[in-house]
């Protein structure tokens, strides 16, 4: 058995799963690993494969011109899974996916383990995603930019971007990931885009301006307010609104 191991990453997986199939060693003898946190396996050889964006481009061009539009989605959803095992999923599917064309969508055989495990970690990518768009909460700083932290599982911020963008137009936003270490970054008027490998300033995003600060007050006495304490269901509430989104909306702060 051959393994290659590739970044965790879209372009990492891609790299891989191109390397992997060029290798021509046939696909019953191969499998793709994410190379962190790996326990080795006797009797296997090792491949390390680096990022390269000029062959996770061709990947994903090939994967958009022969895959059901909805396969290149929800392969691409579940490079940005949790999982740990999702490398070798993602590349059974898309042998498979291959193999059938453009003609039905491959996510209709649920019944193979490999498809199946990738439209799991794709609609629970899409679903944390979602989830998002809704208890993402701004604070404005005092140089007038909003900002926001969040602590997701998966690595959800490239299917955010869009949607804060498309309504947020005018204003200079950043979404930090702490999880990933990741920003989301919108200039007014101007494209998004991630950044990677900068240092969150703790003490400037803790700077809020003098009309978040009221605002922020008339918000969550609004929310005390309203509340009918005799009615009080936590259980419903956690169904609702999970405990682990709250660490960073303005409701909980007081």
């Amino acid at each position: 058995m051959t393994i290659f191991q590739c970044e965790n990453s879209t372009y990492g997986i891609f790299s891989g799963v191109y390397d992997a199939w060029d290798s021509r060693l046939g696909h019953e003898n191969i499998r793709l690993q994410i190379y962190e946190n790996v326990n080795y396996e006797l009797f296997s050889d090792y491949v390390q494969v680096p990022v390269d964006p000029e062959k996770a481009e061709k990947v994903a061009r090939t994967l958009r011109l022969r895959l059901h539009e909805d396969d290149y989605h929800h392969i691409y959803h579940a490079t940005l899974s949790k999982d740990r095992e999702k490398a070798d999923n993602i590349y059974r599917t898309i042998v498979l996916g291959l193999h059938y064309g453009r003609d039905r969508s491959i996510m209709q055989n649920l019944q193979n383990r490999y498809i199946c495990r990738v439209f799991e970690l794709s609609r629970n990518t899409e679903h944390e995603a979602h989830q998002y768009t809704g208890f993402v909460r701004f604070r404005e700083l005092q140089n007038k930019i909003l900002f926001s932290e969040i602590q997701p599982e998966n690595y959800v911020l490239p299917l955010m971007g869009e949607h804060f963008a498309d309504r947020f137009p005018k204003e200079h936003f950043l979404i930090y990931d702490n999880t990933h270490e990741v920003f989301l970054v919108h200039e007014a008027h101007k494209a998004w885009g991630l950044v990677e490998g900068e240092t969150l300033n703790r003490e400037q995003v803790e700077n809020i301006s003098k009309e978040e600060e009221k605002f922020r007050k008339l918000w969550t006495g609004f929310c005390r307010n309203i509340a009918v304490q005799e009615r009080t269901n936590k259980r419903l509430q956690q169904q609702l609104l999970p405990l682990r989104y709250r660490r960073y909306m303005t409701e909980s702060f007081e």
